[in-house]
């Protein structure tokens, strides 16, 4: 089967009312409705959302941002989340005063001045943390998970921080597999079963990106990690069956089969974020083993353990979801 390449026409107008403009987009197929005092906001969504929009389901939620310019607040501590159930707050110094209430769809922004989502990491704090808050409670879960895709099924490579999920996300780049996430994936389950990724720079340390010296060096979870820019498909790629596989350190390479049960402790506790979605992570969870998982002993080349796993397809699909 041939990879799951979701058909996306980027092009939209924006209409015109009373002084603002307003665009549709669509990422992970949620339409996002976006009403803006200036049509550099809605430049900023879109750049914001490049690569992660596809056509929405007509029986899906509508989702609503509003971008205003206008005096912000300053509170001389740099830009604090706060988060209260279904609401996000994000106020500080840095130029915005934005929230979302995912109980009613709704995310609204204040910046001081349009140019300010020039800046790539302030428009990924802001309009992605909006964005993502709004998405991901109305049916895309997230998932801690890097992943790949053979044919259409996704190879979701699970494990806490440091398992090797970035190095193993690389390493499949690298043999031609087209990535999904080093970091995070998205769950659909409600209408249909699909894994979503977001096109992003893949993150790992240091010493593991010899061959990628040019990348920026940047903070992750309060790591320091290398960013390494990769070449983005056309159009989005999804999933429409997984496999989990949930990581290990080790000397040598081994698959092991897991019980549903199993994978739910080998997961371990929901780092934070994630947290905050803990039913939904685990009603996904639940999904994705429905037929069991695999624990994957990672050797010390994350090449050789993609060969590996290619190799060993044919058994890894007996536990695929779809």
């Amino acid at each position: 089967m041939d990879t799951a390449i979701v058909e996306n026409d980027p092009a939209r107008e924006m209409a015109s009312r009373e002084g603002y403009v307003s665009a549709h987009f669509s990422p992970l197929g949620v339409t996002l409705q976006v009403t803006a005092s200036n049509a550099q906001l809605i430049h900023a969504v879109a750049d914001a959302c490049l690569g992660w929009e596809a056509p929405t389901d007509p029986g899906g939620p509508m989702l609503r941002l509003s971008l205003k310019v206008g005096p912000v607040s300053v509170s001389g501590t740099g830009p604090v989340v706060r988060t209260d159930g279904p609401r996000l707050l994000i106020q500080g110094d840095a130029d915005v005063d934005a929230g979302a209430d995912a109980e009613h769809g709704y995310a609204w922004c204040r910046v001081a001045n349009a140019d300010a989502f020039r800046d790539p990491d302030f428009r990924e704090q802001v309009l992605d943390g909006l964005i993502l808050w709004l998405v991901t409670r109305s049916g895309r879960t997230p998932l801690h998970a890097s992943a790949f895709v053979v044919g259409s099924t996704a190879m979701l490579l699970a494990g806490r921080s440091g398992s090797g999920k970035s190095c193993l996300a690389l390493a499949a780049y690298s043999a031609g597999y087209p990535l999904l996430s080093d970091d995070t994936v998205y769950i659909e389950m409600q209408r249909r079963f699909r894994v979503w990724g977001i096109p992003r720079p893949v993150h790992v340390f240091p010493e593991d990106a010899s061959e990628h010296a040019a990348g920026p060096i940047r903070l992750r979870n309060g790591k320091r990690k290398r960013a390494i820019a990769l070449t983005a498909p056309p159009k989005p790629v999804t999933a429409d069956a997984a496999i989990l596989l949930m990581l290990q350190r080790g000397d040598h390479l081994s698959l092991d089969a897991l019980e549903p049960s199993e994978a739910a402790v080998a997961l371990g506790p929901l780092e934070p974020g994630f947290d905050l979605l803990a039913e939904d992570v685990m009603l996904a969870l639940h999904r994705l083993t429905r037929h069991g998982a695999w624990r994957l002993n990672l050797g010390l080349d994350p090449a050789e353990a993609i060969r590996f796993l290619t190799a060993n397809l044919p058994m890894l699909a007996s536990r695929a979801v779809s």
